[in-house]
């Protein structure tokens, strides 16, 4: 007699991002008093006590729920979604810089610094951060990275080496692939904020 000894899913190890993307889909059909409901009937029956949104652990789950709504039909992986919730970064910012739909292109003609260098540290986060609205993965293609200085007037052909290693710590890897660090997407995040602040 066959018996199946395979250990059953975690689902205690889920990511919260991740379940509540789940519950987004599941309750996005339905009007609104139907989803209040729902999720009240579901807290009640787990023994868990109702908290209104804002406060202790909902504050956090309500935040969610509002970023996945604000970019649900983007279709944004979790760990972007979890980036832009984190930072507080709204669709309106990022369309000030991106070009969101089914491609997702860097928009912004300019990027800020005062010199080559910072601009050149700039495009490199902007790159990093484009590939993870696209592709939920912060990777930075050298070749891209390159290009978008080129275009935004940040490349300088004899310290193009040294300026991309002033980009330090928020990258790691090896050319032509980077990734960016988590003070990376933090940096990612300010300068966002930065270039969307007027």
């Amino acid at each position: 007699m066959d018996t199946d000894t395979s250990p059953a899913p975690d689902v205690t190890s889920q990511n919260p991002a991740e379940l509540a993307l789940q519950i987004y889909k599941l309750l996005a059909p339905h009007p609104s008093e139907i989803r209040v409901r729902a999720i009240q009937s579901v807290l009640a029956s787990l023994g868990e006590t109702a908290v209104l949104p804002g406060q202790g652990a909902m504050k956090g789950a309500a935040g969610v729920a509002q970023t996945i709504g604000e970019f649900g039909e983007l279709s944004l992986g979790p760990r972007a979604l979890r980036w832009a919730q984190k930072y507080s970064i709204t669709r309106a910012m990022l369309e000030e810089v991106f070009l969101l739909g089914d491609r997702i292109e860097i928009s912004a003609s300019s990027v800020p610094g005062a010199s080559k260098r910072e601009m050149t540290v700039n495009c490199y986060l902007l790159v990093g951060l484009k590939s993870l609205l696209k592709s939920d993965a912060p990777s930075i293609d050298d070749g891209d990275a390159i290009a978008e200085c080129k275009r935004m007037a940040a490349y300088d052909k004899n310290n193009h080496t040294t300026n991309r290693q002033s980009v330090g710590s928020k990258m790691s890897g090896n050319r032509p692939n980077f990734l960016l660090t988590g003070p990376g997407e933090t940096a990612a995040a300010e300068l966002v904020k930065e270039m969307t602040r007027s």
